[in-house]
């Protein structure tokens, strides 16, 4: 999808996870030859609560249904009451994240390819 094009733009931010805590609101991914924005960064949960409470936006009908943190079908599982919204994200896996998010040059590394 990212095929062809300069840049592109995510909705991660720093309060997701750990692995997110110095995440840039723009960065070089050299890997693709593009920039990557992610206008997000600083949100906090509060602050993207009150922009979809202002906005009078619709939220993700599978968060009703336990799925705080939505990703692709194989890394994204339920979050049980009490739960951090990221611990359905490759439950019972080492991995924090998509290969989407992880440079290229470390795919192999962390046993995506």
């Amino acid at each position: 999808a990212l095929e062809g094009k300069q840049a592109w733009i995510t909705g991660q931010r720093r309060a997701q996870a750990a692995t997110r805590t110095e995440l840039a609101e723009q960065e070089d991914d050299t890997a693709r030859g593009m920039q990557k924005f992610n206008p997000l960064a600083d949100w906090t949960k509060d602050d993207l609560d009150a922009y979809f409470a202002r906005h009078d936006l619709p939220r993700h009908p599978l968060e009703a249904d336990g799925f705080l943190s939505i990703g692709c079908m194989p890394c994204t599982d339920r979050v049980a009451p009490g739960e951090h919204a990221r611990a359905g994200r490759w439950r019972g896996s080492e991995k924090s994240e998509c290969g989407i998010h992880i440079p290229i040059s470390r795919w192999k590394v962390n046993g995506i390819d």
